[in-house]
């Protein structure tokens, strides 16, 4: 096995329970049993864990998907509904998870974050310390996202995404998705027996522009397209991730032992980001635009590092406020890169015109930290 410290797990619905909402109990006991073999072995493990939604299925009152609503109000039916299964679910889920561990001598707790704990920074920053301290007491965090709570339009899109971000904010050494199958193919295995698994992907565009990928999981909200996207963002910060099948014995230890040979690998592309980077990349949300001059575009285009300075800036977009998060983009409005702001929206606006109609001489005597709304160390390419 490759010397490994911190893993982050991410589990799929598909594994976890049966299409009538009860959970698959022998494949969450041999979960359990290959999580508590490694923890034995000193290493710390995260797990990201779908399944609750289904699970609120197995109540008989919610079995029909279109169960009866009186108080829907301004709420989608189906968002409701699915806020209502999650309601029932959660306990259901974080109860098979702990009966499990305790019986291995573990203990797990239950994080139900929401897009919004992600993207705002000190919420963030409190949310890995508590996390930290989990991991170093030796008990077992299992997120998921708070579904009853999470607004349709700030959600994560599908629990792929949070497993990547919480990869990410805990620096972990792997994330490991497990689905059920083993791995990405060049066809879907399900349609197609004669279908090729890929042992490794390095580059995730490429593979996207020639194979066609599922958008949607039958039994959740991600699907294989999603993961590779993730898979993508997580190598450009130097952490590796692995899909394989959750329905084998041993299924973490065996994708660990034979990293490479089973499932399919992203080897990392980068070197380890910094950590306040790797929240620009992964988590915070931007609250408006920073539109760059041709060459300022270029530069970022070939990612060479600079900063976003008065002179290089054509307009502003969106209102912002001081260290707010903003996207970098080119006149046709491609993102190049993200970051921290100098100054608010109004403060930019005023300082770009400003410095606009000083003379060269005046220009050359201004203070070179005043000229600098993004600094290169707040800032991230975006790919």
């Amino acid at each position: 096995m490759t010397k490994t410290n911190r893993i982050t797990i991410k589990i799929g619905t598909a594994v976890l329970t049966r299409p009538d909402g009860s959970p698959s109990q022998e494949v969450i006991d041999i979960l359990v049993d290959d999580v508590a073999n490694l923890k034995d072995k000193g290493i710390q493990v995260a797990i990201i864990s779908s399944g609750a939604v289904n699970l609120g299925r197995s109540v008989p009152e919610l079995r029909d998907r279109h169960f009866k609503l009186e108080q829907s109000g301004k709420i989608n039916p189906e968002t409701l509904r699915e806020q209502i299964l999650a309601a029932v679910g959660q306990p259901k889920l974080i109860a098979v998870y702990s009966t499990g561990f305790e019986k291995r001598g573990y203990h797990c707790a239950q994080l139900l974050v929401t897009r919004s704990d992600f993207a705002d920074r000190k919420f963030y920053l409190s949310l890995r310390v508590v996390t930290e301290e989990l991991l170093r007491l030796g008990i077992i965090p299992i997120f998921n996202e708070n579904d009853v709570l999470t607004a349709e339009e700030i959600n994560f899109g599908d629990n792929d995404q949070l497993a990547m971000m919480v990869s990410a904010m805990l620096n972990t050494d792997r994330l490991i998705v497990l689905t059920n199958v083993d791995g990405v193919f060049d066809r879907s295995p399900h349609d197609d027996q004669g279908a090729t698994r890929l042992s490794k992907i390095e580059d995730v565009q490429r593979f996207l522009e020639r194979c066609e990928v599922a958008t949607h999981s039958p039994s959740g909200k991600g699907g294989m397209r999603s993961k590779l996207l993730c898979a993508e963002t997580l190598a450009s910060l130097g952490i590796p991730m692995s899909i394989g099948s959750g329905l084998t014995k041993q299924p973490i230890t065996r994708l660990l032992r034979d990293w490479g040979n089973k499932g399919t690998t992203f080897p990392v592309v980068k070197q380890r980001a910094r950590a306040s980077k790797t929240w620009l990349v992964t988590a915070s949300v931007p609250s408006g635009k920073i539109i760059v001059s041709t060459y300022l575009a270029e530069v970022f285009h070939n990612k060479r590092a600079a900063s976003v300075l008065l002179a290089g800036i054509e307009s502003v977009q969106g209102n912002f406020g001081k260290k707010d998060v903003v996207e970098v983009c080119d006149d046709d409005g491609t993102v190049l890169a993200r970051g921290l702001v100098r100054f608010s929206s109004e403060e930019l606006v005023a300082k770009v015109k400003k410095y606009r109609d000083l003379s060269d001489e005046e220009k050359a005597q201004v203070n070179a930290a005043d000229v600098i709304a993004v600094h290169y160390n707040d800032l991230v390419f975006m790919r």
